[in-house]
C-alpha cells in the first residue's frame, strides 16, 4: 500500500459545519495552535475536500443535510489517505449510542457542543501527533514487511507457558501454505520438512524446547507442488525478570537462492564446464584424500589415464564445436559407466568412491577406489574400452575414435600424487606405441599378469562350450551306520593343454567376469542328471550337495535354474541340496533370505559352508532358514591334537542340534577324527578317511561296494 507523503510546513485541518458562524469559531481556534485550515459545509462537499487536500485533521460535525457525519466519517476513510488521518467527532448530542456509532464510523475521538475553543485547539494538536505517530508506525511496519518479503524471511514464536504458537504470513508463504498464518499451526509448520530429515530435525526441535536451548537448522523442505527449498531457521528464547523461559522466538529464511549460488559457485570451482566432471583442482584434492586414506588402512587403488587418438584430427577436420561434442559423448560414457552396479569396479571392489575427472584437452582420468588387485583395474578399462562406441554421429557427422589407457596403482606404481599421475600418464603412451585402443600398466610384469588372466577368462568360456568341465563326487557317510547317504558335488576342470587347473584359480575370474552365473547352472544341471541316473539303475536315493557361488547371489535368477534343472532331469527335490558360505549372507540379508525361503518352498535342503570361518555365524543360524551345519575341515585336522578345537567342534554340534540343524563335518582323515566326532553327535561326515572325490564312474563302483 502508498502512504502518501504530506510536505506541508503546517498542518492542514478540515472542519467540516452547516452552521457557519461555528465553521469560522473553530477555524480560529486551529489558527491560534498553528494549523491553516479550510472549510466544508456539508459531507459531499468535505469529502471532495479532503479527496484533493488531503488535511492532517477533520473536525467533523455530526448533524448535517445530506449526508450526516457518520456517512461522511466512513466515506472519507475509504479514500486515499484517509486510512490514517485523525477525525474529531463534533456533535450536540451526549448519548451512549450516538458516541459507539461514531467510534464505529472510524472517528479517532468526539467533543461535544457547546464547544471550548480553547480545549479545541490543544485537543486538535494532541490528535495531530498521535496521528503522525501511527502513520510512521504503519509506515516502519509497512517497511519490516516488505524488507521480509524482499529477504524471504518471516517470524515465528511460541508462548513457552501456554504453547501457543503464531508465526508471520511471510513465514506461512516461504513454507508454502495458506496466506492466512492463523491456519498455521505448530505440526503445519515443521511438517514440509524432507523425510529423510524430519527426525533429525524433529528431535533438535523438541530438544530446543525442552532445555529452553537457541535453535540454529539449515534444513530442505518439500513445498506441496513438490519442488524444493532451502531453510534457514534461527531461534532465541527470552526470559522474564525472574529468570523464567517466557517466549521462544524464531526467524525463519528461504535461503534457497543462496545455496544455489553456492553450489553454482562450487561447479565453476570444481567442476568442468564442458563436460559436467570433476577438473584437474577436485580431482587432485581427492587424489591426496584417497593417497591419505590407503596409507592408512592398508589398501590400494588405481588410476586409469584416458587419452583419445588422434582427437587433434577432429578438430582440425570438423572443428571445435563438434570436438566438444565428441568429448561430451565421451564424458557420458564414463559417467554411465561408473553409476552401474560393478560396471567398472567390478565384484572385488567395495562400494565405490571412484571418480572421474577431465584434466583438459582430451585427457580423462578415473580414481579406482579400494581395488583388490590390479588386475581389476584391468577389468574396468576393458570394459571402458569395450563400452566405448565404434562411431559417434555428431551433427550429421559419423566419427571413428578409438582410446588409449595407461594404468597406475598404488602404492607399488608409487606413494604421491606427482609420481601416480606421470607413470599412469607414460603408461598411456605406451599403449598408444603399441597399436593404441588398449590400455597398458606401468609395470610390464603386471601387464603379463593381466595377459595371462585375460587368456584364463577366454577359455573358461571355451570350457563351458567344449564340456571341459567335470563334476567328482565325495561321499557323505551317516557317521553311525558308515551308510551313503550323500555327496557334494565338486567342480574340476581338466584343460586340453594346461591340464588340471584348481578351482581356486578359476573360480574367482568366473566371478569377476559373469561367467559364474553358467558355470552354477551347468553344475545344478548336471548333478541333477546324474543322481536321476544313479536312482535308476537301483542305488538307494541319495541327496546330492551343489556349491552355488555368492557373486550377485540375488541377481542369478537362482530358484528359476533350480526348478527347470529338477523338471529336466524328473528329480525329486528331496534329492537336491544346495550349499553356500557366508558369504552370501553380507550382500543384500532381506533379499537373500527371500531366496533362501523360496530354495526351502521347494522341499530342497541348505547348507551352511565351512562354519566358523566367518565374522557372524551365529547371527546367521538364527536369522536364516538353514538346515545342515558343516563343520570347517580346519577344525576336524586339529581335533586330536588341540584341546580348542575339540571344544568348538563340541559346541558347534550342541548348538546346531539345539536348533534342529544336521551336522556335517568335512575333512575326516583317520579313525580318530572319525571315533571322536560320532562320539559327540555329528551326524553325517566327508572326507579322505572314507573317499576323496571322484569322478561319476569311480563313485558308482564306490556306491556298488557300500550295499
Amino acid at each position: 500500500m502508498t502512504v502518501l507523503t504530506n510536505k506541508r510546513e503546517e498542518p492542514l485541518a478540515l472542519v467540516v459545519d452547516d452552521d457557519l458562524s461555528l465553521r469560522l469559531s473553530m477555524c480560529a481556534a486551529l489558527n491560534k495552535v498553528g494549523f491553516k485550515t479550510i472549510e466544508a459545509q456539508n459531507g459531499r462537499e468535505a469529502v471532495n475536500c479532503f479527496r484533493a487536500e488531503q488535511p492532517d485533521l477533520v473536525l467533523l460535525d455530526v448533524m448535517m443535510p445530506e449526508m450526516d457525519g457518520f456517512e461522511t466519517c466512513s466515506a472519507i476513510r475509504l479514500q486515499p489517505g484517509g486510512k490514517y488521518v485523525q477525525i474529531l467527532m463534533v456533535t450536540g448530542l451526549d448519548d451512549t449510542d450516538s458516541i459507539e456509532r461514531a467510534f464505529e464510523a472510524g472517528a479517532n475521538d468526539f467533543i461535544t457542543k457547546p464547544l471550548n475553543l480553547i480545549m479545541l485547539g490543544h485537543r486538535g494538536k494532541y490528535m495531530l501527533r498521535a496521528g503522525r505517530a501511527i502513520k510512521e508506525l504503519s509506515r516502519s511496519q509497512h517497511r519490516l514487511a516488505a524488507t521480509q518479503e524482499l529477504a524471504k524471511l518471516g517470524n515465528w514464536e511460541v508462548d513457552l507457558q501456554t504453547n501457543k504458537f503464531y508465526c508471520s504470513p511471510e513465514a506461512s508463504r516461504i513454507l508454502g501454505q495458506k496466506d492466512d498464518s492463523s491456519q498455521v499451526g505448530y505440526q503445519l509448520f515443521w511438517q514440509s520438512v524432507i523425510a529423510k530429515d524430519y527426525s533429525t530435525i524433529k528431535d533438535q526441535i523438541e530438544n530446543a524446547f525442552l532445555h529452553h536451548r537457541a535453535l540454529n537448522l539449515n534444513y530442505r523442505i518439500t513445498l506441496p507442488n513438490g519442488s524444493q527449498r532451502h531453510i534457514l531457521n534461527h531461534s532465541e528464547i527470552l526470559y522474564s525478570e525472574n529468570g523464567e523461559a517466557v517466549t521462544m522466538l524464531g526467524a525463519i529464511q528461504d535461503v534457497t537462492q543462496l545455496k544455489n549460488a553456492e553450489e553454482e559457485i562450487r561447479l565453476l570451482a570444481f567442476y568442468d564446464g564442458l563436460t559436467g566432471l570433476a577438473n584437474r583442482m577436485l580431482f587432485m584434492e581427492r587424489l591426496k584424500h584417497e593417497i591419505a586414506s590407503s596409507k592408512r588402512q592398508g589398501k590400494c587403488f588405481a588410476l586409469l589415464f584416458l587419452d583419445l587418438d588422434q582427437f587433434k584430427r577432429v578438430n582440425d577436420s570438423f572443428g571445435h564445436h563438434v570436438g566438444d561434442l565428441l568429448l561430451k559423448n565421451v564424458a557420458e560414457t564414463l559417467r554411465n559407466l561408473l553409476r552401474a552396479s560393478d560396471a567398472i569396479t567390478g565384484p572385488a571392489s567395495s562400494e565405490s568412491n571412484s571418480l572421474i575427472a577431465r584434466l583438459g584437452g582430451d585427457e580423462f582420468i578415473i580414481l579406482l577406489s579400494d581395488i583388490r588387485t590390479p588386475e581389476n583395474a584391468a577389468v574396468a578399462a576393458r570394459k571402458i574400452l569395450h563400452s566405448m562406441p565404434s562411431q559417434h554421429e555428431l551433427e550429421e557427422h559419423k566419427i571413428s575414435i578409438t582410446t588409449s589407457i595407461g594404468i597406475s596403482v598404488y602404492p607399488g606404481d608409487g606413494e604421491d600424487v606427482e609420481t601416480l599421475l606421470k607413470r599412469a600418464d607414460s603408461a598411456m603412451y605406451h599403449a598408444k606405441e603399441t597399436g593404441r585402443n588398449k590400455y597398458q600398466f606401468y609395470k610390464e610384469s603386471l601387464n603379463a599378469a593381466v595377459l595371462n588372466r585375460l587368456t584364463l577368462e577366454q577359455e573358461i568360456h571355451s570350457a563351458l562350450k567344449e564340456n571341459q568341465f567335470q563334476l567328482y563326487y565325495q561321499p557323505q557317510l551317516d557317521l553311525a551306520t558308515r551308510k551313503v547317504v550323500g555327496a557334494e558335488a565338486l567342480m574340476r576342470w581338466l584343460h586340453p593343454q594346461k591340464g588340471f587347473i584348481s578351482p581356486d584359480r578359476f573360480i574367482p575370474i568366473a566371478e569377476e567376469s559373469g561367467l559364474i552365473v553358467d558355470i552354477n547352472k551347468w553344475v545344478i544341471q548336471t548333478a541333477c542328471r546324474q543322481n536321476k541316473k544313479w536312482i535308476e539303475a537301483g542305488f538307494d536315493p541319495l541327496r546330492i550337495a551343489v556349491n552355488l557361488s555368492a557373486y550377485k547371489f540375488t541377481d542369478q535368477n537362482i530358484i528359476a535354474v533350480i526348478r527347470d534343472a529338477l523338471l529336466e532331469a524328473d528329480l525329486e527335490a528331496k534329492h537336491l541340496e544346495v550349499e553356500i558360505t557366508e558369504n552370501v549372507f553380507i550382500q543384500n540379508a532381506q533379499e537373500t533370505v527371500k531366496i533362501m525361503e523360496q530354495i526351502k518352498d521347494l522341499k530342497i535342503r541348505i547348507a551352511l559352508d565351512d562354519f566358523g570361518t566367518g565374522y557372524s555365524s551365529l547371527s546367521y543360524l538364527v536369522s536364516f532358514p538353514v538346515d545342515i551345519i558343516k563343520i570347517d575341515r580346519s577344525f576336524i585336522m586339529g581335533s586330536t591334537v588341540l584341546q580348542n578345537n575339540r571344544e568348538i567342534i563340541k559346541a558347534i554340534i550342541a548348538m546346531g542340534h539345539s536348533l534342529g540343524m544336521k551336522i556335517v563335518a568335512e575333512g575326516i582323515e583317520t579313525e580318530e577324527q572319525y571315533e571322536f566326532l560320532k562320539e559327540h553327535g555329528a551326524d553325517l561326515g566327508q572326507g579322505y578317511y572314507f573317499s576323496p572325490a571322484v569322478q561319476q564312474d569311480d563313485f558308482t563302483k564306490f556306491l556298488m561296494h557300500s550295499k
